[in-house]
């Protein structure tokens, strides 16, 4: 079983704008979004995205362009389709694209759907648009008639509907997304959108790879922990995990203990959060910690203590998970305090 990169290209930022929203569509808008693990980019598609077992992809072509006529969304289709034939598990088949116009489809409120809910004539047409694709790279040699009528039935249009900040605030998983400035959160859609582009500096057209896993290799990718663990630094305003020596205002939690206890203190921390973080089971309990707190300060003029904060936000808290502490989550307290600052 082997695959083969063709076609891949380092694309304008025009295009990498509709990219970065078709990622954030995949790891934060889908009911499905859990399960994946990585995305790459230009690799197999535009996007795709890869599950922790390496044995499900879910395929992105994204094309930004307003106006698509049936034709060319047929012609758009021919990556996806190339994909459904080769020998990769992929799990889904996704055209990301703006709104298509009404006259195409049947129900109009729709903006996630299948070819179904297309019109039959102008079915037709994206059909005629993809067999004289097929025929155009593939040749005529071969008849791929009833794979490309099978391709058709699962494959998804999906339409943009919202903003670079709006996509952003999917991923944050607060419940109220108003913390930060609808500017800020473009802001971090823009470096999302900067890595994400500068992961394509490399060639790797004709690469050959025999397994899901080994597109790993060629570095074109992110994990969505680390998309997430972008957004949180940045919304924090440092890098949780990469916090150097003990924050001030930690210091008063921590004035009675001896060097090698605080030592020990201060790594249990660290530890902790990087647990909540990256346990998929606390991860959502560690970003309402997150959002509280960032809440709390949100309303000036409130006095930067961590003891009167901790009392103030999480008087009532019992603790459910572990490593979810009094003391972990005064540290935390303490970090954001210094990234306000």
């Amino acid at each position: 079983m082997a695959y083969t990169f063709k076609n891949t290209e380092i694309n304008n930022e025009k295009a990498s704008n509709f990219e970065t929203k078709s990622l954030l569509y995949l790891i934060g808008k889908r009911s499905d979004s859990k399960e994946i693990e990585y995305v790459t980019f230009d690799c197999f598609n535009d996007v795709s995205g890869v599950n922790k077992q390496h044995d499900k992809i879910w395929d992105i072509q994204s094309k930004n362009e307003k106006a698509l006529s049936p034709k060319k969304i047929g012609t758009y289709f021919f990556t996806l389709f190339d994909n459904y034939i080769s020998a990769f598990a992929f799990k889904e088949f996704i055209f990301f694209s703006p709104a298509l116009n009404l006259k195409y489809k049947i129900n109009v409120n729709l903006n996630c759907y299948t070819i179904n809910n297309i019109q039959t004539d102008t079915k037709a047409r994206i059909r005629n648009g993809l067999v004289e694709e097929v025929k155009r790279v593939k040749g005529d040699l071969t008849d791929y008639s009833l794979e490309i009528d099978n391709f058709l039935k699962i494959v998804s249009i999906v339409e943009d509907s919202g903003t670079e900040n709006e996509y952003i605030k999917l991923i944050t998983k607060f419940k109220k997304t108003d913390i930060k400035s609808d500017e800020f959160y473009k802001s971090v859609f823009i470096d999302l959108r900067n890595i994400q582009s500068g992961k394509k500096n490399s060639y790797i057209e004709n690469t050959i790879i025999n397994e899901i896993c080994d597109v790993l290799l060629l570095r074109r990718h992110l994990s969505v922990k680390e998309i997430e663990l972008l957004i949180i630094s940045r919304i924090l305003g440092c890098e949780i995990f990469k916090f150097q020596g003990i924050p001030l205002y930690f210091s008063t939690c921590i004035h009675d203990l001896n060097i090698e206890d605080k030592r020990d203190t201060l790594e249990e921390c660290n530890g902790n959060l990087s647990k909540a973080f990256f346990n998929k089971n606390a991860n959502k309990a560690f970003w309402k910690i997150c959002e509280d707190i960032l809440t709390y300060f949100s309303s000036p003029p409130i006095a930067y203590d961590v003891e009167q904060a901790y009392k103030s936000i999480f008087h009532s808290y019992s603790v459910k998970i572990s490593y979810l502490n009094e003391i972990t989550i005064k540290y935390l307290i303490s970090i954001i305090i210094e990234g306000l600052e």
